[in-house]
């Protein structure tokens, strides 16, 4: 099976590995972080106010992925899908731990008022869309590197191969990512480190994994865009182009 690892195959996997761990690491650690003290960096948000926002973002990805997903793949490609997604939540994850600026607000307009806030409806809208980055992201990511890793596939016969080893990467990241998010959140608020070594941590190092994902995808041919035992069984083809790669 070693002949099936081309550079393309090892760019596509190691991206997958970057994008897998961050999300994980972010997925754990939002509830975490929007429950947290707005003095230890986080939201100060309730268990109520945590599940609307998850509820409202869930509601969100059966649309992308039913609807918009099926026709952005269309029109650009799995492969530019994959790179939009990327970059679509390389912001969430830098601009998310600047919310406690405003949940600060909240917490202090709160004391003097028993309305919602200007600042909490700010810090609900900004949110939300936030939030609504992250699903995009996260739904053009996911779907595309599934669709990449069966194009991958030089016939049909090892199509089973290639999702194995997406399949290890990703259950891989599941033990792996919890276990960083944990630590890294539970050092950054433990010590009065400056930024970007404080709350934000966790989140600026959710960023640069995917960062690297997307620095890595633009070295990726856009021959991954088409199913590869198609292209290998198809008359005049050339199996060795991509170990050329």
């Amino acid at each position: 099976m070693r002949e099936l690892l081309t550079p393309t195959v090892v760019r596509v996997m190691t991206t997958n590995i970057f994008v897998c761990i961050s999300s994980s690491m972010g997925e754990q650690a939002y509830p975490i972080f929007a429950a947290t003290n707005t003095s230890d960096g986080g939201l100060g948000l309730s268990s109520r106010d945590i599940g609307i926002s998850l509820a409202i973002a869930s509601v969100a990805v059966i649309y992308l992925q039913l609807v918009a997903y099926p026709r952005l793949e269309k029109k650009y490609g799995v492969l530019k899908c994959y790179q939009r997604g990327q970059k679509t939540i390389i912001p969430y994850y830098f601009l998310l731990p600047f919310l406690n600026m405003v949940a600060k607000q909240v917490d202090i307009s709160s004391i003097s008022s028993q309305f919602p806030s200007t600042s909490r409806i700010i810090l609900w809208i900004l949110l939300i869309v936030l939030l609504l980055m992250r699903v995009a992201g996260s739904v053009m990511m996911m779907t595309s590197i599934n669709l990449l890793t069966a194009n991958l596939a030089p016939t049909k016969a090892e199509l089973g191969f290639m999702n194995g080893t997406q399949q290890l990467s990703m259950s891989s990241s599941r033990i792996v990512g919890p276990l960083l998010s944990g630590t890294i959140w539970s050092w950054s608020i433990k010590h009065s480190l400056p930024f970007p070594f404080d709350f934000h941590l966790l989140w600026n190092a959710c960023a640069l994994m995917v960062f690297a994902a997307t620095y890595l995808s633009t070295r990726i041919p856009q021959s991954v865009n088409e199913f590869g035992a198609d292209r290998t069984e198809s008359p005049g083809a050339n199996p060795d182009d991509e170990r050329a790669d």
